[in-house]
């Protein structure tokens, strides 16, 4: 059995030590700006900044979401419930809880929901493709509509 307190305590490091992290990125990229905007630089350069950005800004958004994965696991194991699969209520494997503390799913449980979320994603592109395509069919119906008159 999982000890809660220990790895209540361990979620809250982990949360700490992920903020110290978005915040000493925050500043990398603040610094990576300011001096930007006061020189020109040729478009080799401006491109690679431009880019150096992007990352950070991504590696900022992903220690965001794991911030909040923590925050769960945290009230989770606030419950008593650490180690628990959310969604079947088998016990996560410790191998997978050392790899990925803030886990709160089970790998079968979390693959269902990641094949889901990738079916929606295929779903939703499609259906916005159906409908650029059913713009395009209304427009030329217009269009022979307005040839008539």
């Amino acid at each position: 059995m999982i000890d809660q307190d220990a790895k209540l305590e361990e979620l809250q490091r982990l949360r700490a030590r992920t903020i110290t992290d978005i915040e000493r990125l925050r500043d990398e990229l603040h610094a990576e700006i300011e001096p930007a905007s006061a020189t020109d630089d040729d478009s080799a350069d401006v491109a690679a900044d431009m880019y150096e950005r992007g990352k950070i800004i991504s590696l900022i958004q992903s220690l965001e979401a794991k911030v909040h994965a923590i925050d769960h696991a945290i009230s989770i194991a606030a419950k008593g419930a650490y180690g628990i699969c959310e969604l079947c209520g088998a016990e996560i494997p410790a191998e997978r809880l050392e790899i990925m503390p803030e886990t709160t799913l089970c790998v079968s449980c979390a693959s269902k929901l990641e094949q889901g979320i990738h079916r929606h994603q295929i779903l939703t592109s499609s259906s916005q493709i159906a409908n650029v395509f059913d713009e395009e069919e209304l427009e030329e119906e217009i269009d022979e509509s307005d040839d008539d008159v």
